[in-house]
């Protein structure tokens, strides 16, 4: 590779000689043949139009204009090797990067926002910014719109890494003062009731109302609404159920009066996976969030 047309390659043989101070020595150091060093020596002396090293007795001796390319030539590939060659260390509490994190509700309110706490104090100077969950997360990432997609496993593309992060299980619940449940939450109850479902735009059902028609279980359903966490406070003051996200439900009953329920019938557990773009794949504050997501996933307290 030549600059401003001296061929870079060159340096790398300017150094060893500078330094040894023979061409036997540079050749040696270098894995290269002395007719290898010598021919590099003479292309050295034709671009910096000096002699670079001149035979004094038995040794050789740099000329002044050798003598002062010592320091910036070895500076320069200095530089090279700690800003190119070597991986740069990611330091969390130094970087002031923003990473966009694609997600629906029910992750930011058992996940995320979990993280963002621990995050103000491990990266104090991140910033993360939050974005919902479109009908195609895997097109935003391609085209740069966001940094990690956390979602349902086969919502994400093969073409692009993911790390899986933990399985969910779904739950019903009901107001505590639903008069219409008495006991275990039967298949028969379970149906007849009325549902609160959860529609993420005008096309896109919650992963509850998809599993459900695979099933082939039929519910009434009478209110639809626009995200997971709006469910439990809808179904309050009802007779209506709702299946939602168990850790979602273990948090919501904590400061709504509800119920939870197991349901009455095999249901799939859900994995949710991280998702980032193949071109950041050595992109160390990338790998640095989604490492620290599945540590706080697989914590005791989570």
């Amino acid at each position: 590779m030549r600059f401003e047309k001296l061929d870079l390659n060159l340096l790398v043989v300017l150094d060893a000689l500078l330094h040894e101070k023979s061409v036997s020595a540079a050749a040696e150091r270098l894995n290269l043949s002395q007719s290898g060093a010598s021919a590099a020596l003479a292309r050295l002396r034709e671009f910096f139009e000096d002699d670079l090293l001149v035979p004094t007795g038995r040794t050789m001796n740099t000329t002044p204009r050798a003598d002062k390319l010592i320091k910036p030539v070895r500076a320069a590939l200095d530089n090279i090797r700690d800003t190119i060659l070597t991986p740069q260390t990611f330091d969390p509490k130094l970087s002031d990067r923003t990473i966009t994190i694609t997600a629906i509700d029910y992750v930011v309110q058992v996940l995320l926002a979990q993280a963002i706490t621990i995050f103000a104090t491990e990266a104090p100077n991140m910033r993360l910014r939050i974005d919902p969950l479109s009908s195609d997360p895997v097109a935003m990432l391609q085209r740069g719109a966001t940094d990690i997609i956390v979602s349902l496993d086969y919502i994400l593309s093969t073409e692009h890494p993911s790390e899986w992060l933990y399985d969910e299980r779904f739950v019903a619940i009901s107001w505590k003062g639903n008069t219409e449940l008495n006991g275990p939450l039967t298949r028969e109850a379970y149906v007849a009731a009325g549902h609160v479902c959860v529609m993420m735009g005008r096309q896109v059902p919650g992963f509850d109302e998809t599993a459900l028609r695979r099933l082939g279980i039929e519910r009434r359903v009478e209110i639809y609404a626009p995200s997971y966490t709006s469910v439990a406070r809808i179904v309050v003051g009802t007779n209506r159920i709702a299946t939602i996200h168990e850790r979602l439900a273990s948090q919501l009953k904590d400061t709504l009066p509800l119920d939870v329920h197991q349901l009455p019938f095999e249901f799939p557990k859900v994995r949710e996976m991280a998702q980032w773009s193949a071109r950041n794949s050595n992109d160390p504050a990338i790998a640095w969030v989604v490492s620290r997501l599945k540590d706080i996933a697989s914590a005791p307290r989570f």
